[in-house]
C-alpha cells in the first residue's frame, strides 16, 4: 500500500480554510452586535427646549458659556450584546448617561456626559424642564426623629400670642450678575422657635431669560445665620425666636432685564 503524504499545499488549504471559518466569526459577530449607533445632533432625539437646557449644562461642565457652543451631538448607547441569542440588557435606576460631542466657535469638539439616573428632575434630564422650589415644607425632613431625639414641647400660648408671620403676595428678583445668590426676603418671630410652615411659588417654572444651575431654588429659613433643617436638631425656645427667610438659588447665565418671581410665601 502506498502512503500518501499531505504537503505544503495541503496545509496551505487547511490554512485558508480556517481563516475563512474565522472571517465567517467575525462577520457573524458583527451581524449579532449589529452596526455601531450613530451619533445624531440633539435636534433629532430631544425637544429643543431639552436640547437647550443640555446645552447650558454642557456649558457648565466645560466651564463655557451657551454663546460658545455651536452644535452639540447626541452619542447613543452601544448596541446591546447578544450572546447565544440573548440580548443582554443593563438595568439601572432611572435613564442611562448620556454622552454628548460639544463643538465649539472655535472649531475644537469636546466631550462630556449628563448623568441623568435615579428619579432625576435636573432640566437636561427630562423632556418638560422646569425649576424645583424647594423648602422645609415642601421637601420634608424637619419632623423626622430619630431613635434617641427629645420630644419637643408645643408652642406655648403666650408665645403664639406674641409669634408673627411673613407673607409676600409676589416678589420680582432683578437678575443683575451670574453666580450665586441670597435674597433676604424678610423676617418672622417664631413661637419658641417652632415652624409651621415654609412654603413659595415660583410664577415661571420656566424662565426663558435666566439659567439657575440644577434647576434648583430654595427658601432657606435661619436662625442665628444657620438653616433650620429639623424640629428635634433646633429645639424649643423660651418665648419667640427671631428668624430670617432667605432665597437661595445659582445663576448660570441671564439676559439684560431678567427677573426670577416668586409668589405666595409664607413663613410662621
Amino acid at each position: 500500500m502506498r502512503r500518501v503524504g499531505v504537503g505544503g499545499g495541503a496545509v496551505a488549504v487547511a490554512g485558508l480554510a480556517a481563516a475563512f471559518v474565522l472571517a465567517g466569526c467575525d462577520a457573524l459577530a458583527n451581524m449579532v452586535k449589529g452596526p455601531a449607533p450613530t451619533p445624531q445632533p440633539c435636534g433629532q432625539v430631544f425637544n429643543a427646549v431639552r436640547c437647550l437646557a443640555m446645552t447650558d449644562k454642557a456649558a457648565f461642565q466645560l466651564h463655557t458659556t451657551r454663546e460658545d457652543i455651536t452644535a452639540i451631538v447626541v452619542v447613543p448607547e452601544p448596541t446591546p450584546e447578544v450572546r447565544d441569542g440573548v440580548t443582554i440588557l443593563q438595568t439601572r435606576s432611572g435613564g442611562p448617561p448620556i454622552d454628548l460631542l460639544v463643538t465649539l466657535a472655535d472649531g475644537s469638539i469636546k466631550q462630556t456626559t449628563l448623568f441623568c439616573v435615579g428619579v432625576n428632575t435636573e432640566p437636561a434630564c427630562v423632556d418638560d424642564p422646569h425649576l424645583d422650589a424647594h423648602s422645609i415644607s415642601r421637601d420634608g425632613g424637619y419632623f423626622d426623629r430619630t431613635a434617641d431625639a427629645t420630644p419637643v414641647p408645643s408652642a406655648a400660648p403666650d408665645a403664639l400670642e406674641m409669634a408673627t408671620e411673613l407673607h409676600i403676595d409676589r416678589l420680582d428678583i432683578p437678575i443683575d450678575h451670574s453666580g450665586p445668590h441670597e435674597v433676604v426676603l424678610g423676617e418672622a418671630w417664631l413661637p419658641n422657635g417652632l415652624l409651621t410652615e415654609a412654603d413659595f411659588d415660583l410664577v415661571n417654572d420656566w424662565p426663558a431669560d435666566l439659567t439657575i444651575i440644577d434647576g434648583g431654588v430654595s427658601l432657606e429659613v435661619r436662625a442665628g445665620g444657620r438653616p433650620i433643617q429639623n424640629i428635634y436638631e433646633h429645639g424649643w425656645r423660651e418665648g419667640t425666636e427671631l428668624v430670617e427667610a432667605v432665597l437661595v438659588f445659582d445663576v448660570f447665565r441671564f439676559d439684560p432685564g431678567a427677573k426670577l418671581s416668586i409668589a405666595n410665601v409664607v413663613v410662621r
